[in-house]
Order: C-alpha cells, then sequence, then structure tokens
C-alpha cells in the first residue's frame, strides 16, 4: 500500500516536471526572440512555476471553503440547497420531550349557550309573528302604531339570533 501511494506521488511529480520543462523553453525561446538572455528566461519560468504552484494550491483551499460554505457562494441553487440541508440537519435535532401546549379551546359552556340563543330568537321572532307584534313585548304595538319601531319585536329576535350565530362563529 505504501509502495501504490509512492508511485502515484512520483507520478504526479514527474508530470509536473513535464510541465515545467515545457514551459520553460517556451520562456526561454521567447526570451531568445526577444533579445534577452536563456538566464532570464529561465528565472521567468521559475517565477511563473511558482506563481503556478501558488494558484493549484489557493484553489485547492477555496475549493475546499466552498464546500464548507456553499451559502457564500454566488450561485443561488448551490445556497438554496445548502438551506434545506441545514434544515433537514435541524429537524433532526429536534427535542423529544413533549411539550405543553395552551389550550386555545372555548369553554365547554360556549357552543350551548350560543346555540340556545339562537333558538330563543327563533322562538322570539315565531312568537311576534303569530300575535301580529303585539307578544312578547306589547310596548311596540302600542307606542308606535305607525313608526318604525313597530316591529321592534322583530328587530329584538334577530338581534338575539345574530349575537348567537356570531358567537358560534369564534367557537373553537
Amino acid at each position: 500500500m505504501a509502495l501504490e501511494k509512492k508511485s502515484t506521488a512520483d507520478d504526479a511529480d514527474k508530470s509536473s516536471e513535464k510541465v515545467s520543462k515545457k514551459s520553460s523553453e517556451k520562456n526561454s525561446a521567447k526570451g531568445a526572440e526577444k533579445g534577452t538572455g536563456s538566464k532570464k528566461g529561465s528565472a521567468a519560468s521559475e517565477k511563473t512555476e511558482a506563481k503556478g504552484k501558488a494558484a493549484k494550491g489557493s484553489k485547492k483551499s477555496s475549493s475546499s471553503s466552498k464546500k464548507k460554505h456553499p451559502e457564500r457562494s454566488g450561485n443561488p441553487a448551490k445556497a438554496a440547497k445548502a438551506l434545506e440541508e441545514e434544515s433537514r440537519a435541524a429537524a433532526n435535532r429536534v427535542s423529544r420531550t413533549p411539550k405543553k401546549v395552551k389550550d386555545t379551546a372555548s369553554p365547554r359552556w360556549y357552543a350551548p349557550t350560543m346555540v340556545t340563543l339562537l333558538v330563543i330568537g327563533l322562538l322570539w321572532v315565531v312568537a311576534t309573528y303569530l300575535f301580529q307584534g303585539r307578544y312578547p313585548l306589547p310596548y311596540f304595538a302600542e307606542h308606535h302604531a305607525g313608526d318604525w319601531l313597530y316591529n321592534g319585536n322583530l328587530y329584538i329576535g334577530f338581534l338575539i339570533m345574530m349575537s348567537g350565530f356570531l358567537g358560534l362563529l369564534r367557537w373553537k
């Protein structure tokens, strides 16, 4: 196994030497064309090799930093994927201990009271029709004969029914 690691490392070194030789040959040829000496070309090639190695090292570190923080990348798809993975991880960390939930339900007496109001309002309206507005409260028929309050018993019956109906809408 150690031999295999050495051979791959040697292969990488040999390939990088071949690349550096080719780049130094190109630089020396360019330097010869410009009239500069081969020493300047080889010094330039060494500088470019050093820059190339530094760039390779920085590319590796930048790619690993992108893997660590994909939400920082300029790609919105990667950032969304990172947030999704983070939310999944947070969902797995949910506490399994039960928490007391606040009771938001209506009291037990609420619904029967509202239904009773509906029934009382209905009976009030039926009694008003049966007794031609003189009953349950004879006040409206006696004092407001030609007035809009003559139907006061109907108004009261419908108000009682509306209060029961609106109360049932708020029932939980």
